[in-house]
């Protein structure tokens, strides 16, 4: 593994703890609901947002605060989003916190789910599905067989 690798998740991991540790100092002045934090997941997110690159598609939980650090979101941009305010880089101020929905060209698209915790599982599920569907058929189009029935009505 190269040192700069290294290096960034270790950047991402220090992060995220100062992070969680700025919120649980001070969540009463910061938020008026609950805020969990990834303390605990913290080097699994970033070792899987480390991975991920800007074709891919992620659909993060309210926990995943360590894998948007290591996708390229900034703290700023997690803190906005905490606050709700019009800055946030997700939804403007106006989705609940850490349900991110995101198009950066350069980073994971992120597209909107349901604040409800687990709700991310049931649209992951079906783009994965409807991914594979679409993928199967270029490739039935691109090998020429049925052409006509590769495309249903």
């Amino acid at each position: 593994m190269k040192k700069e690798t290294i290096l960034k998740a270790f950047k991402n991991l220090v992060t995220a703890k100062s992070m969680t540790e700025l919120y649980e100092d001070n969540f009463k002045i910061v938020s008026k609901y609950v805020h969990a934090t990834s303390r605990g997941h913290e080097v699994i997110q970033i070792a899987v947002g480390m991975q991920l690159k800007p074709e891919d598609y992620v659909y993060p939980y309210y926990r995943d605060d360590a894998m948007l650090l290591s996708i390229g979101m900034q703290p700023k941009d997690l803190m906005l989003q905490l606050l709700a305010k019009k800055d946030d880089p997700f939804s403007g101020g106006r989705t609940y916190y850490s349900h991110p929905s995101l198009r950066d060209e350069d980073k994971p698209k992120i597209p909107h789910q349901s604040s409800a915790t687990g709700m991310q599982a049931i649209p992951a599920t079906g783009a994965t599905l409807a991914l594979k569907y679409v993928d199967k058929q270029n490739k039935a189009l691109s090998f020429g067989e049925g052409l006509v029935e590769a495309i249903p009505l």
